[in-house]
């Protein structure tokens, strides 16, 4: 069964009271026979997802605010999220998906009454090829310092993205406006990366590199990914410490980039191990460093096949090969057909739909 602290929880359920809704009835309509916020261990105690949800659920019909009012001047009436999704669902790259969704709310922002001040992007440059992806669109004010709900919409966010390309976004860091907590090992568990608090703005912290990555999911796969919401967004994901190495070199080649894709010695490096430990425990997992180097290079080259605005020999240079005929030859090797077939079956296909 899948579960997730009880703290995350209680977050939702404070708003309940707050908003005079009886305590009692909400814990009859979400399955729960005991009162959580009496718990003397929430950040331990489990609590199952499905509860979550169905709270979610309750909110989002009692407050008409898909954000519960967590972080926001301004409500976000339900079916807000459905839309932003079919707004960015056709973004060819993770970081034009991030734009779009931006300016998405911007145009929400004109009938909305706030004073204020508004950040001008979602992506802010950082040290080290890094960047800060931030989804609070408002300068920070002095009760922010009190909102550790943040961390609930980034987290969202966070699995949103992360299923728009695919697989999870390898976090660099997250950062925080809030105070920080007694102790923030829970937090850099749920997010599997370093969570500095205090911070001017929240957000996450991926490579630049990251942001070139293709969307992958289709407007067929989002009325799926909505029919089961908010369950992707709320599910327990297996803590960074606890992935398969496979997963974490997977994380580090996705973090690069098709350009700029490390050398065995070079993930080994970032793993603190030698390269001859990453070949011997990525045989034991049935791989090999090459082999998910390839996967990824595989993908991705088939996802860009599927941009029509893209030439093979561009294709080519995205994928960082410096001779297109090398990237003939492995596009054949990984798919069993050259790339101009490739595409000429994509073109039977789609007038096939027709």
């Amino acid at each position: 069964m899948n579960t997730m602290p009880l703290k995350t929880l209680n977050t939702l359920l404070r708003v309940v009271i707050d908003q005079g809704y009886p305590l009692e009835r909400a814990l009859q309509q979400i399955g729960l026979d005991f009162n959580p916020l009496a718990d003397q261990n929430p950040e331990t105690t489990e609590i199952t997802t499905a509860s979550y949800s169905k709270l979610y659920g309750l909110l989002m019909e009692l407050l008409q605010d898909e954000a519960f009012g967590l972080g926001q001047e301004y409500h976000a009436p339900p079916g807000t999220f459905r839309m932003m999704c079919l707004f960015v669902i056709h973004c060819p790259t993770l970081e034009q998906a991030l734009i779009r969704a931006w300016e998405f709310h911007d145009y929400c922002d004109q009938y909305r009454n706030t004073s204020r001040e508004r950040i001008s992007g979602p992506l802010v440059p950082l040290q080290d090829d890094q960047m800060l992806c931030l989804f609070q669109r408002y300068a920070p004010q002095e009760s922010d310092s009190e909102h550790i709900g943040h961390a609930n919409i980034l987290l969202m966010m966070y699995r949103f993205y992360s299923w728009l390309i695919g697989r999870e976004m390898p976090l660099q860091a997250v950062q925080l406006r809030a105070s920080a907590p007694a102790s923030t090992q829970h937090y850099e568990k749920l997010f599997g990366c370093p969570v500095a608090f205090d911070m001017d703005n929240s957000g996450l912290v991926i490579s630049r590199q990251l942001l070139q990555h293709p969307i992958v999911q289709s407007e067929a796969s989002l009325r799926e990914f909505l029919r089961l919401a908010p369950y992707p967004l709320v599910k327990r994901d297996v803590p960074g410490n606890l992935k398969t190495l496979s997963a974490k070199v997977e994380q580090i080649l996705v973090s690069a980039g098709p350009e700029r894709l490390p050398t065995a010695s070079g993930a080994a490096s970032q793993l603190n191990m030698s390269p001859r430990t990453l070949h011997r425990r990525l045989t034991a997992e049935g791989t090999s460093f090459q082999q998910l180097k390839d996967d990824l290079r595989r993908e991705l080259a088939v996802q860009y096949m599927h941009r029509d605005e893209l030439s093979i020999d561009a294709i080519a240079a995205v994928m960082g090969f410096q001779d297109n005929s090398a990237f003939y030859r492995s596009f054949k090797k990984w798919t069993g057909i050259s790339p101009g077939k490739f595409r000429e079956q994509l073109q039977r296909e789609r007038e096939a739909k027709a």
